[in-house]
């Protein structure tokens, strides 16, 4: 009996609260991981420098955001090479907080040039590695405790999605 009461009021406030949706652009996203680099780390006899990091939204991706990379990779004294990478990861909502976090990444493109093919595999691993401790739960956004709209919208998250190239938070009843 409860239950039902409880369906009918919220039907009753859903028509007095309509949902309201936040966009959030990649420029936006950018400003939260940009204090994170350059990532500097040595791993085994490579050092690697990863650096630029510009936010992807790619179209039909669900709740998946991707951050584009410049990298270096060097055997000191003895190699040095450069390319770039993409790495996509879910975008997770932790209610208690207001934040919505960037985790379990994964590497969809991976170009170095000038690396020897025996290397590249290795490389590959340990760029996964470098990747997934630096930006594994990630916060890219907060609601902000001062704007009532977003204490409200923190506790009535409907859907998190990326379209037009914007991610869009949907709260509401």
């Amino acid at each position: 009996m409860l239950k039902q009461l409880w369906t009918k009021i919220r039907s009753v406030l859903a028509k007095f609260l309509p949902s309201y949706t936040f966009e959030i652009g990649a420029k936006e996203l950018e400003k939260r991981i940009t204090p994170l680099f350059p990532i500097k780390k040595k791993k085994l006899i490579f050092v690697f420098k990863i650096t630029d990091p510009k936010v992807v939204l790619p179209p039909n991706r669900d709740n998946r955001v991707g951050i584009a990379v410049s990298m270096k990779v060097s055997i000191p004294g003895l190699l040095a090479a450069r390319g770039r990478a993409v790495i996509h990861g879910e975008i997770d909502y932790w209610a208690e907080e207001g934040e919505f976090y960037f985790f379990d990444p994964e590497i969809d493109e991976l170009e170095i040039g000038g690396l020897p093919g025996r290397y590249q595999e290795e490389v590959r691993g340990l760029f996964e590695s470098i990747i997934r401790s630096a930006v594994s739960d990630l916060c890219i956004y907060k609601f902000d405790p001062a704007d009532r709209k977003q204490v409200i919208a923190k506790r009535m998250l409907k859907s998190i999605k990326v379209e037009d190239e914007k991610l869009k938070i949907q709260v509401g009843l």
